[in-house]
């Protein structure tokens, strides 16, 4: 059974040390762990309890669709659109989206919305395809729309109970996620032995659906240089990648599972020590690396500032 792994990340300019990340690595077979929220990297699983009762009910969901429900998308075009073309489909009010306006995270998208004077709207917040979700299951279980992100709605208590029993664990807490959402709080160790436990549950085909649609389109996930994304693009073997606010990262490959998380809440930090690790493992090539490395050690003129380690 191994211990927590422990990295550090360290930004050195001119030969001074400027800045360090401190992150711990947890995989499904150790025997220790700390208590974490997951944030976003819980998604594939938040969205399970959606994919069974409209297996349920026979309603059917594409690769695309379901992709997008577990996505923190960048807001970008692709992202943007879909969500218009789901709403359609099921007949869902897009003005009942809770999450809030935000800023795309794809600052080419961002910047051209500005330059054509239009407004940044719920769908381009990272969560609206899970909140859009959401409220299709709130549709689906029959219950007042208007409460789906609240922990008093059937959607929440179906989903907390899907937790308890996935997780195993009937203690597991919540707070609020960033969109307004629960956000759960549980064992490291729970969270990883998820991915093994669900294989044999009624889960299972569910699952595989949430697994082929990040394989399909990784693209839909994160989004251009998005680290997920490129963990799914040049892993060696078929990977479920999620990143996570303040600092997480999950990725499987459905026997194997691995979770990273920095101390300080630093994206930059877990991203860095995250691909850095996998691909000394084997898992990725050295691309998604490769990407932050030149991202953080180079200035605006293109010239090296920073020299980056990961021990």
């Amino acid at each position: 059974m191994s211990k927590i792994k422990k990295l550090k990340v360290e930004l050195n300019r001119d030969g001074s040390l400027e800045s360090v990340h401190f992150i711990n690595v947890y995989k499904h077979n150790q025997n220790e762990y700390d208590y974490f929220f997951p944030r976003s990297a819980v998604k594939p699983f938040q969205l399970i309890p959606l994919l069974h009762e409209a297996q349920n009910q026979n309603i059917s969901f594409t690769s695309k669709e379901i992709a997008i429900f577990s996505s923190s998308h960048s807001g970008q075009e692709i992202h943007t659109e879909l969500i218009k073309l789901i709403a359609k489909k099921f007949d869902l009010n897009l003005e009942r989206l809770v999450c809030g306006k935000q800023r795309p995270f794809h600052e080419l998208t961002a910047d051209n919305l500005l330059k054509n004077n239009n407004e940044f709207t719920k769908l381009h917040h990272n969560c609206s395809g899970k909140h859009l979700a959401m409220l299709l299951f709130s549709k689906i279980l029959n219950e007042d729309e208007k409460i789906y992100h609240t922990f008093e709605s059937k959607t929440q208590s179906t989903v907390e109970e899907f937790f308890k029993f996935i997780f195993n664990d009937k203690n597991i807490g919540f707070g609020t996620d960033g969109c307004g959402l629960p956000a759960i709080h549980l064992r490291t160790d729970s969270f990883l032995k998820a991915v093994n436990k669900i294989k044999t549950t009624k889960y299972f085909k569910n699952w595989s659906d949430m697994f082929n649609s990040y394989q399909t389109y990784p693209l839909l996930i994160g989004g251009e240089n998005r680290t997920d994304t490129n963990i799914i693009l040049n892993s060696s073997n078929p990977t479920l990648a999620k990143s996570g606010a303040e600092g997480v990262l999950f990725i499987t490959n459905n026997d194997e599972s691995y979770l990273f998380k920095c101390l300080d809440g630093s994206k930059r930090g877990v991203d860095l020590a995250a691909t850095k690790y996998l691909h000394e493992l084997g898992i990725v090539n050295e691309k998604p690396y490769q990407y932050l490395s030149n991202l953080y050690s180079l200035n605006t003129q293109n010239t090296k500032a920073v020299t980056i380690t990961v021990s």
